[in-house]
């Protein structure tokens, strides 16, 4: 309850900032700063002309955990879909180097996550953003742009990889080391805690320690030298951690801003935080990114932008 209750605080915070045109676009514009500073520093990391190293050693990733940084770039290049048609922020030009540098990197780094939703999301964007005629091929060539991603032999065996995880899980083993197998374990761990206490969960911060106590009872399999501190999954670590009560609160804040966005879905500062809400809700599916992806500052930027719209200031 805390959670959701916070996220709604810091949503009003959002939405009372004065914004204008200019806020909106160097916002923007200091979030894909940042995106591509981690680029050049990763890459400069990876091939060892600066001293640092990657975070856990993953090539091409920088100073970003793999799977943060891949929805990061997700949604970059979805933003980015979007000045591309308007041409808003950035000369067209620009906008398609950016993309595939940044594609790039996203193909470079062994992170599932991102590449998954981006072929999922790059052509409903396609499709929303390009009206009549165009809709159709526009969407299709985008899918066939996405889908040549899996002709690099990295991508495709990583994903196969996964497949084959998936495949040969059991519940019937007493030791899970696969990354999938160990994001099946703990979304069943976190039914279980839900189960067992449905009405406030298990409390913020016990999900772990609530988690070692059915792997001793061997009521799941044990994931040895692994933390498992969420669910893998945003909705089921908020029932599991905050029970019915807490998934309510935090549903109501989730679909409140999805519809504040969809509306103004748009415009520049709509599409911005609708894409976030679309990898928040998506990517949420198979990791816990109410946690780290989801941090108070961007909960009141995503809340806040989109109602711009209803006060009738036009920033195109």
């Amino acid at each position: 309850m805390t959670i959701a209750t916070l996220d709604a605080v810091f949503a009003y915070m959002g939405a009372t900032l004065p914004w204008t045109q200019r806020w909106v676009k160097w916002t923007i514009r200091w979030f894909l700063s940042g995106v591509l500073l981690n680029e050049a520093l990763a890459f400069l990391m990876t091939w060892k002309i600066l001293p640092w190293n990657n975070v856990d050693n993953i090539p091409f990733t920088g100073f970003c955990d793999h799977i943060f940084l891949s929805l990061v770039i997700a949604h970059a290049v979805l933003w980015l879909i979007y000045d591309q048609k308007t041409g808003w922020n950035f000369p067209r030009w620009l906008n398609l180097l950016l993309i595939v540098l940044l594609c790039i990197q996203l193909a470079l780094t062994p992170a599932r996550s991102g590449q998954l939703l981006l072929v999922v999301l790059a052509p409903v964007a396609l499709f929303l953003l390009y009206p009549g005629r165009w809709r159709v091929f526009v969407s299709i060539a985008g899918v066939g742009s996405v889908l040549a991603l899996f002709l690099i032999p990295e991508i495709w065996t990583h994903f196969l990889l996964g497949i084959h995880q998936l495949v040969h899980f059991s519940p019937d083993q007493r030791e899970v080391h696969s990354s999938w197998g160990i994001r099946l374990v703990a979304m069943w761990g976190g039914v279980v805690l839900f189960l067992a206490h449905p009405l406030i969960g298990v409390g913020t911060g016990d999900f772990y320690g609530a988690i070692l106590k059915i792997q001793a009872e061997h009521v799941i399999p044990a994931t040895p030298g692994f933390v498992m501190n969420t669910a893998a999954n945003s909705f089921i670590s908020e029932a599991a951690s905050l029970g019915v009560v807490g998934l309510g609160l935090f549903l109501w804040v989730v679909l409140a801003i999805s519809r504040e966005a969809w509306g103004a879905r748009f415009t520049p500062q709509g599409w911005f935080a609708l894409v976030y809400v679309a990898i928040y809700i998506l990517g949420g599916l198979f990791d816990s990114i109410s946690w780290g992806y989801a941090d108070a500052v961007t909960i009141a930027l995503m809340a806040g932008l989109p109602l711009l719209a209803r006060d009738g200031r036009n920033l195109s």
